[in-house]
C-alpha cells in the first residue's frame, strides 16, 4: 500500500512538471549551496595577513580563489595548508601529506567545535573564514594564528 502511493506521488509530481513546462514554465529548483564556490579545492594560495607585510598564511584555493570547498579524499597542497592550520593553531599531530584522511577530517571536526560552528569536517566558507591560520614570518622562523 506504502509503495503504491509513493509511486502514485512520483507520478503526479512527474505529469505536473511535464504539463508546466509544456506552457512555457518550469518548477522552480534550488541553487545549490555550492555554486556559490570558485569550485573544488585544488591548490593553494597565499595571504599576507593584514598590517603585517612579513606574515603570510597558505589557505585552500581553487586555482587561486580561496572560496573553495573539499571533504575528506581530497588530496592536493589545499589540503596541506588546512593541515598546517590544524596543527599550528589546534595542537592537532597531523602528517602535512596533503591528503584529507580520517585523521584530517577528525582534526577538522576538533577545530569546527573550538570555533562552535558547525561540525561536519567539510572545508567550506564557513570554516575558512571562522578557523585560525598560522600566518609564518616570512624574514625568520615562527609565526602566529589569526583569523582571517
Amino acid at each position: 500500500m506504502m509503495k503504491l502511493r509513493a509511486l502514485r506521488t512520483k507520478v503526479g509530481i512527474s505529469a505536473a512538471a511535464v504539463a508546466l513546462s509544456g506552457a512555457g514554465l518550469g518548477l522552480a529548483t534550488a541553487t545549490p549551496a555550492s555554486a556559490a564556490y570558485a569550485g573544488y579545492c585544488n591548490g593553494w594560495a597565499s595571504k599576507a595577513m593584514s598590517g603585517a607585510t612579513h606574515l603570510v598564511a597558505k589557505l585552500p584555493a581553487y586555482n587561486g580563489n580561496i572560496n573553495c570547498q573539499m571533504y575528506r579524499g581530497a588530496s592536493n597542497n589545499g589540503v596541506k595548508a588546512l593541515q598546517i592550520a590544524l596543527n599550528e593553531c589546534y595542537s592537532r599531530s597531523l602528517t602535512e601529506d596533503g591528503i584529507f584522511g580520517d585523521k584530517t577530517k577528525t582534526a577538522l571536526i576538533y577545530a569546527q567545535g573550538q570555533e562552535d560552528i558547525g561540525t561536519d569536517g567539510g572545508y567550506g566558507y564557513d570554516t575558512r573564514t571562522n578557523i585560525g591560520w598560522y600566518f609564518k614570518n616570512t624574514t625568520g622562523s615562527g609565526g602566529i594564528c589569526a583569523y582571517l
